[in-house]
């Protein structure tokens, strides 16, 4: 089954995650950087979709690289996968060779050299993308080299994943990719909003979807039809058939997150019992 198939996509649109997108549009920058100086290098970002990484992760090649990195306090970790055969071939380019290298199943000593070299050099483009929403440094935590082997716990199965293709004549197309989990990727558009509040950057798609993304957190509502008290020997007397009086009140308070948000009457629409807003909390207006 091909890894395309293996996505699964939910309600909430990929485009939610646009600073994603971003942030691996600069690692493919930091890709072809780091590959200069041998020939063109073009990468691009090809997708941003939500997965399980559970049914993602049994489609990838076992010999990959894993480069996570902690992006602070409740902000999660972000993880690249880059292939081990990509690894090879830039290693054999770099002494001179064509990049025609056999398929392996393990690092050599001096792949993981050049592995550690290209961890820090994308370390840096991530700290310098995320600088203006995270407040501790990003670290590179320690690579593990068998992908296969690396497992999510339960609660971060749903991932955002983004896949980066990298191009070049020599070592022809290669994809990376990163991915977040879906919890901590809902709170990096949280933050992103919240340190851009007058809508920067600039691009009107882009405010757009941050807007769209924040005008969908689901809030808890809650209607308070009637409280009352009852004496404690009431209490250890009450009986099935018993009957508690009770008084509904003119106003019937509505909480939004706890919080006393509207009033409104009782009364009833397409045969459901309904809350009429009668009036906002704090405003003038009925």
């Amino acid at each position: 089954m091909s890894a395309s198939l293996l996505l699964r996509q939910r309600t909430t649109a990929p485009d939610d995650f646009g600073w994603l997108r971003k942030l691996c549009e600069n690692l493919g920058d930091a890709m072809c950087d780091f590959m200069a100086g041998h020939e063109q290098v073009e990468a691009k970002v090809q997708s941003v979709t939500e997965a399980r990484y559970s049914e993602w992760y049994p489609s990838q090649p076992a010999f990959s690289l894993l480069m996570p990195f902690a992006l602070g306090k409740d902000a999660g970790d972000l993880v690249l996968v880059v292939p081990g055969q990509l690894i090879s071939q830039i290693l054999d380019v770099q002494y001179g060779g064509l990049g025609k290298v056999p398929v392996r199943q393990e690092f050599s000593a001096s792949e993981m050299r050049l592995a550690l070299r290209l961890n820090a050099h994308f370390l840096t483009y991530v700290n310098t993308a995320l600088q203006a929403v995270i407040s501790d440094t990003v670290t590179a935590l320690p690579m593990q080299t068998d992908v296969q082997a690396f497992h999510l716990p339960q609660y971060r199965d749903s991932i955002i994943l983004a896949k980066i293709d990298v191009a070049c004549s020599t070592l022809g197309s290669n994809a990376i990719h990163g991915f977040i989990g879906y919890a901590h990727a809902k709170k990096m558009v949280m933050r992103f909003a919240e340190a851009n509040p007058s809508g920067v950057p600039a691009d009107p798609e882009w405010k757009d979807k941050m807007q769209s993304a924040t005008l969908r957190v689901p809030l808890p509502a809650r209607a308070i039809l009637t409280q009352t008290e009852v004496p404690v020997s009431r209490l250890l007397s009450l009986r099935p058939g018993d009957i508690l009086p009770v008084m509904l009140p003119a106003d019937v308070p509505l909480l939004v997150a706890g919080r006393r948000f509207a009033r409104g009457t009782i009364g009833e629409t397409n045969g459901r019992t309904a809350l009429k807003i009668e009036n906002m909390e704090g405003s003038d207006h009925e």
